[in-house]
Formats: C-alpha cells, sequence, structure tokens
C-alpha cells in the first residue's frame, strides 16, 4: 500500500501485517532520503519497528499516473496477486470503507439516543471514512447528518471518488444522493494552506484546545477538522448545524504520532504565541 510518510493507515497495516505474519510493503511520499536522519520517527519508526518495508516516493508523486503504477509493478515483483494484495492510498476502496461501515453499528448507533445525537463530524482525505460511515447511515434508517471536512482535494474529488465507490457496489442509484449532498455534508472550505498546513491562528488554536482537554489533535487531520467545525459553530452556521437541541458527535480518528514528523513540529513550534523558549527552563547547572 501507499500513503505519506507518517500515514496513519499504513501504520495500521504495518500492525496487522505483523500480527498476522505477513510481509507489508509500503510506497512512503516524502521529499526526503533514505541518509535522512529524522526519517525514523513517528508512524515510520513503528513501521520500521514491526518488519515493513519502506520505499520512499516523491512527495508530488501523483496517485494515479505515479503511485498506482508502482504499486502494480512492486506487486509483480513479489510473486503477482497470488501472493500479493495491493491496497489503495488510505485504504478507501469497497473492502475498506466495512471498517467505518463497522464502526457506524458497533460503536456510534448505541450512542445516538444515549447522547441525544443529530450529527457526525469527521475529517476526509482519501474518502474511505466518510463513505463507510454515511452508507451504514443510510442503510440504518438515515437517522444522523454526516459532515465530512476535507484536509486536501475539493468536494467535487470526493464526490467523484465516493461514486467510483457505488458504481463498483453496484449502488449507482445513491449518485443523486451523494451529488445533492443529503447522504453526506462535504465541508472543503478548511483546507486552508494545504494538506499538512496550518496557519498560525490554527496552530495556537489547537495549543489551547489541547491544554484545556487533555485530547490530543494532530495538525494534518483532526486539528483541521476541529478547527472548521469551531469556525462553523462560531459563524453560527445553522444550515449546516440547526439548533435542533441535537448533540455533535466529533470523531477523532488518530493522528497522534503525525505529531512527531519533523515538518510538522517544527511548524508547531513557528506559531507567534506557541515558543517553547519560555516554557522549557535549563537546570542542569543546579
Amino acid at each position: 500500500t501507499a500513503g505519506s510518510l507518517h500515514s496513519n493507515h499504513c501504520k495500521a497495516v504495518a500492525v496487522l501485517a505483523a500480527r498476522f505474519q505477513r510481509q507489508a510493503h509500503f510506497l512512503l511520499r516524502t521529499d526526503r532520503d533514505n541518509q535522512d536522519e529524522q526519517i525514523l520517527q513517528g508512524n515510520p519508526l513503528l513501521n520500521y519497528l514491526l518488519g515493513a518495508k519502506l520505499y520512499l516516493i516523491s512527495k508530488k508523486a501523483h496517485i494515479q499516473r505515479d503511485i498506482e503504477p508502482r504499486i502494480k509493478l512492486l506487486e509483480e515483483e513479489l510473486g503477482g496477486k497470488d501472493k500479493c494484495y495491493a491496497i489503495p492510498i488510505g485504504g478507501s476502496d469497497t473492502v475498506g470503507l466495512f471498517g467505518y461501515f463497522d464502526c457506524f453499528i458497533r460503536e456510534i448507533i448505541p450512542l445516538i439516543d444515549k447522547l441525544n445525537l443529530g450529527h457526525v463530524v469527521v475529517p476526509i482525505s482519501s474518502g474511505g471514512t466518510m463513505e463507510g460511515l454515511a452508507l451504514a447511515n443510510y442503510f440504518t434508517g438515515n437517522r444522523l447528518r454526516i459532515h465530512a471536512f476535507a484536509v486536501s482535494d475539493n468536494e467535487n474529488y470526493f464526490k467523484t471518488h465516493f461514486n467510483g465507490i457505488l458504481k463498483e457496489l453496484e449502488l449507482d442509484h445513491l449518485n443523486q444522493f451523494v451529488n445533492n449532498n443529503s447522504l453526506v455534508d462535504i465541508c472543503d472550505s478548511y483546507v486552508g494552506l494545504g494538506y499538512g498546513r496550518m496557519t498560525n491562528e490554527q496552530i495556537d488554536f489547537l495549543h489551547e484546545i489541547i491544554r484545556e482537554t487533555g485530547i490530543i489533535f494532530d495538525p494534518v487531520y483532526t486539528g483541521k477538522c476541529l478547527w472548521g467545525l469551531y469556525e462553523e459553530l462560531r459563524n453560527k452556521r445553522i444550515d449546516r448545524f440547526p439548533t435542533d437541541g441535537k448533540n455533535i458527535l466529533f470523531l477523532h480518528t488518530g493522528g497522534l504520532l503525525g505529531l512527531m514528523n519533523p515538518d510538522f513540529s517544527n511548524q508547531w513550534l513557528l506559531s507567534s504565541n506557541s515558543h517553547a523558549n519560555h516554557r522549557i527552563r535549563n537546570w542542569m547547572a543546579l
């Protein structure tokens, strides 16, 4: 499979591969090379310890033009489809979406009445999380409003991907519900500076939230999504979140180890209010 250097998806695959004694191979997008001392931090370090084989490719590698052909080539080198199972980026295909289909059935439905839920908010990057939740919600009675906050790409990209998934599942009749936003509400207003990049204002916001709650959010997925939700509520976007007395469930999809990415941690400390030198003191002389 493939992903960014600090892909949470690849880390999850590495864990399962180790558990079932399978060899994992990852194509990881980065501008760093294998001589860089900062490569093995966060998720890449876990991948390495779990026995995965890592292949570094350009950060600008295009999914269809560059990554998918390389995955196919690697698959052939490893013995073909009889010996190798290729997984798309993010696991966002007709198999992977059932992970969050299962999550909705087992974990979210029992909370709907208990917590008076009306909305589910989730970050999206490759689309599988959103698609699994939206389909599970639809097939169980459409009781919640699914809101997907993009951390990369745009609304049209995710609708196209979702419609492709529906076609593969022979659920083409649901395309109309994707296109008119009734199956899922896709918000692409907070992509901002791009994938894995946040403004100083957003970073300061996350510092405050983490300090006040003790809940860790990352600057790629959950942090940007939380910022989007905050802005929607602050601006009283009642078209998206009506004042109907229903509560909002924010689905935290992980990302803690993404903070160990030097590219993110350096940016994290460059925020106007977050310089660490006034909090970290040298008491070695004592």
